[in-house]
C-alpha cells in the first residue's frame, strides 16, 4: 500500500506541469473548449506521463546517461519557444489555434521529467512498473481535466490577450524551471 501512495505522490508531482499547461490552454480556448477537447488534452497529457517512464525504463541501458544529461534541453526549448510565440502573437487578429501538433509538443515537453522517473525506476531495479505508470497516467488525466475546467471558468473573467500573456509566461517559467532544476 505504501508503494502505491509513493507512486500517487510521484504522479501528482509529475502532473503539475501538465496542470499549468492544461489550465493555460483552456483559458485560451474559453467558450470553444468542448468536452472533446478537454478529453483530448487530458488523454494526451496522461498518456505521455504514463508512456515516458516506460520509455525511460526500457531505454535506460541504451540512452540513460544521454537522457539524464541532455533531455532537459529539448523540453526547455519547446516550452520557451511555444510560450514566446504565444506572447508574440497575443492580441493579433488570428487566434492562437488549438492543434494536435501543439498539444503533442506540449505533452512531450511537460513529460521529460517522467522519462527520468522511468530511468530511476530501472536504476532501482523495479521490474513490474505497468501498474505504476498506469497510476501516474490516471492521476495526470484527472489533474489535467481539473485544469481544463478551471481554465474554462477563468477564461470568462480574463480577456484573451491577458490569457495569452499569462499562458506564455507560464510556459516560459516551466521551461526555465526545467533548465535550472534538470
Amino acid at each position: 500500500m505504501i508503494h502505491y501512495l509513493e507512486i500517487l505522490l510521484i504522479g501528482i508531482a509529475l502532473s503539475m506541469d501538465a496542470l499549468a499547461v492544461s489550465l493555460t490552454m483552456s483559458m485560451l480556448e474559453g467558450k470553444n473548449l468542448t468536452s472533446g477537447k478537454i478529453g483530448l488534452i487530458a488523454l494526451f497529457f496522461g498518456s505521455f506521463q504514463a508512456f515516458m517512464p516506460l520509455i525511460g525504463w526500457f531505454g535506460c541501458n541504451l540512452l540513460g546517461d544521454f537522457v539524464t544529461k541532455y533531455g532537459y534541453i529539448p523540453a526547455t526549448l519547446l516550452l520557451i519557444g511555444i510560450g514566446g510565440k504565444m506572447i508574440w502573437d497575443r492580441g493579433k487578429t488570428e487566434k492562437v489555434e488549438f492543434s494536435l501538433w501543439k498539444l503533442t509538443l506540449l505533452a512531450f515537453a511537460t513529460s521529460i521529467d517522467a522519462l527520468l522517473v522511468g530511468v530511476s525506476f530501472a536504476c532501482l531495479g523495479r521490474t513490474a512498473i505497468y501498474p505504476d505508470v498506469t497510476l501516474i497516467g490516471i492521476t495526470t488525466v484527472l489533474i489535467s481535466t481539473g485544469g481544463c475546467f478551471a481554465g474554462r471558468y477563468f477564461s470568462h473573467h480574463i480577456n484573451t490577450a491577458h490569457s495569452e500573456l499569462i499562458g506564455g509566461l507560464v510556459l516560459i517559467g516551466i521551461g526555465i524551471k526545467t533548465f535550472i532544476f534538470h
